[in-house]
């Protein structure tokens, strides 16, 4: 099941890495994010980070994200960033956004 919302992405201290639109592959559980801002603090980031979603929902990131450029047509070309959800986590929703 694929699913489309807007999330960011925090250290495990609270740091927001990036922030942007997400496309999440719950049967996969992978993660492919266009960040609004393009950083290196996204690959360079370790340990497991928290993708919190716009509803609440929030998901542990391992280690090894993937940097890649993606050109889909009616978008402009830009990078994303491939996400793996850490040991097949299902989503934990909190009610609201954050």
């Amino acid at each position: 099941m694929l699913v489309e919302s807007f999330g960011k992405l925090f250290t495990e201290n609270g740091e927001i890495v990036a922030e942007g639109s997400c496309l999440i592959d719950m049967d996969r559980g992978s993660v492919t994010m266009r960040p609004i801002v393009d950083t290196p603090l996204i690959t360079r980031e370790r340990g497991v980070l928290h993708l919190v979603l716009d509803d609440g929902t929030q998901l542990a990131i391992r280690d090894g994200i993937i940097r890649f450029r993606l050109n889909v047509a009616g978008q402009p070309p830009g990078p994303a960033y491939r996400m793996f959800v850490a040991g097949g986590q299902a989503p934990v929703a909190h009610g609201g956004a954050q």
